[in-house]
């Protein structure tokens, strides 16, 4: 089986194809500005890749809140034309194929517990990192919804005085702090700032410890609700591996202080990095064509 991918992003959108087990090609261009423009460059990519491949169906991961049933995404993103119409059957009936869709965060926590970090582990929860955080819930390969289809809205939980995990425990929320504290003609970078940091700036490592700290702060939460078997860390910071390995010593160190060696998580870094959001896609069509 042959599947189409997209990954709708909003400055670029990630294409490649499936098959045989195997993501065969991968490439990207520029989001397009309206909805027939995006159908015009899925079709265009979807005629050029049918030059190689006997292509079965299309799967799509999307911003927002996506419901895989009905075939629309609500809420709002960073592509406003996107959103509230039956999107899903406008699709089929262009391609005169399956098409399938999900929300981009669970394509990629798929992607980690069936095929990537967690594909040994039975009960996994992801977590994106990015401007906020997200994230997914999968047990046995299966993505858990929950009843309100919120499961996984990691970001959302408050850890401070009214302050959400997203507000607190980002490169991005490190970033703003820092910029509050040193005024600069230009606002730095998450990345600036962890140079900074290691180049011995004193407010940049206070703010690094800060989004260690509440970086362990959710986790450790997550973890004693959840109890997973791993807890797989995707998305920005996931490219930078002494972000990573901070988190997991600030972690460890959180751990030992409110004496939870046994909660203590099995932390690891996302197998498929840029990748996870196609590869998520791939397995959930297949899923959903075996159901």
């Amino acid at each position: 089986m042959a599947i189409m991918l997209f990954d709708w992003g909003g400055s670029s959108v990630k294409y490649g194809v499936w098959d045989n087990g195997a993501l065969q090609i991968s490439a990207a261009a520029t989001t397009p500005s309206s909805w027939p423009a995006m159908k015009a460059l899925m079709m265009d990519i979807f005629r050029h890749c049918q030059r190689r491949f006997t292509l079965d169906g299309i799967s799509i991961s999307a911003p927002g809140n996506v419901d895989p049933d009905s075939g629309v995404i609500g809420g709002l993103s960073a592509i406003p034309y996107i959103h509230h119409f039956p999107l899903v059957a406008e699709l089929e009936a262009l391609f005169e194929l399956p098409v399938h869709i999900e929300n981009d965060a669970n394509a990629a926590g798929i992607a980690e517990a069936a095929v990537g970090a967690g594909r040994d582990k039975e009960q996994v929860l992801f977590v994106i990192v990015g401007s906020g955080v997200g994230g997914a819930i999968v047990r046995n390969k299966i993505l858990q919804r929950g009843s309100h289809k919120y499961a996984g809205e990691f970001g959302l939980m408050i850890l401070d005085d009214g302050h959400t995990f997203s507000e607190l425990g980002t490169a991005v929320a490190m970033a703003r702090r820092y910029n509050q504290r040193v005024p600069t003609a230009e606002k730095l970078s998450g990345a600036d700032v962890f140079q900074r940091a290691q180049e011995g700036d004193a407010v940049a490592q206070e703010e690094l410890a800060q989004f260690y700290h509440w970086m362990a702060v959710g986790l450790l939460n997550l973890q004693v609700c959840y109890d997973p078997d791993c807890i797989i860390i995707g998305g920005g910071i996931s490219a930078n591996d002494a972000l990573f390995a901070g988190i997991r010593q600030r972690l460890q160190a959180l751990v030992a202080e409110r004496g939870l060696t046994e909660f203590m998580p099995e932390v690891l870094l996302c197998q498929h990095r840029s990748s996870a959001n196609l590869i998520g896609a791939a397995v959930n069509f297949e899923q959903k064509m075996q159901a």
